[in-house]
């Protein structure tokens, strides 16, 4: 397994994380069979070689938010999990465009998504390692919270990256955390899954809106570094 909080589900679990493109993105056929086409306001970028299992994966995503083990084409993955073959196989791929890619975390309780996070800056890419036990975290200084029925955004000018929290569960862990607190404590005192809001932290650290703070250091004044463990 690699170290990634997004790649499968947590132990008893049912978060599903989700990929997509940005509303402008066209995926079309190349010149060649093995060959996709990415297109957005501003660019292109061609894949080729591109499997069936990757031409399925981009095709998914230009439609909305997909698991990248459901595109998976039968018998492509042999044994291995199919959510971490198709994360491995894509992952130099999204390394080309990670400024196209929207992230949504979802829980299988058909209730929809619980929060999703789209780039703000060319080249912004967001990798989720799993956070430290007991590490103690905040909302970054210059967070604002901007209310539009029934979601919220969280963003800062600095920010590479925009979160639109789709549902009250998201927002509780963001309000909790206006207060220095360590994950445990976070899901200790709200009334959701402790995994879920795991998860949902996951997700805010690696967007730079939450970050860790020392109870001898301030919170911190900028968001965009890269977490530990992000490697590409």
């Amino acid at each position: 397994m690699v170290g990634s909080a997004d790649v499968a589900e947590r132990a008893g679990g049912r978060l599903r994380h989700l990929w997509s493109f940005r509303e402008d993105v066209a995926v079309a056929a190349g010149a060649r069979r093995d060959a996709v086409v990415v297109t957005w306001e501003t660019g292109t970028v061609a894949v080729e070689p591109a499997g069936p299992t990757v031409r399925e994966v981009l095709r998914r995503m230009q439609l909305g938010p997909v698991l990248l083990g459901n595109a998976v084409v039968a018998g492509a993955a042999g044994e291995q999990d199919p959510h971490v073959y198709a994360y491995l196989l894509m992952r130099p791929v999204f390394a080309r465009f990670p400024q196209l890619l929207r992230r949504t975390v979802g829980f299988d309780d058909l209730r929809g998504a619980l929060l999703s996070i789209g780039p703000l800056a060319e080249g912004a890419a967001l990798c989720v390692p799993p956070l430290r036990a007991g590490a103690v975290l905040q909302l970054v200084v210059g967070v604002s919270v901007a209310f539009d029925s029934p979601s919220a955004t969280v963003e800062m000018r600095s920010a590479s990256h925009r979160v639109v929290l789709h549902r009250y569960e998201a927002l509780l862990v963001v309000a909790r955390l206006a207060w220095p607190a360590t994950p445990e404590a976070v899901a200790a005192t709200l009334p959701i899954p402790a995994h879920v809001t795991t998860g949902i932290l996951d997700y805010l650290v690696a967007a730079g809106v939450v970050g860790p703070v020392t109870p001898a250091s301030p919170p911190p004044s900028r968001s965009g570094s890269r977490p530990r463990g992000c490697g590409r």
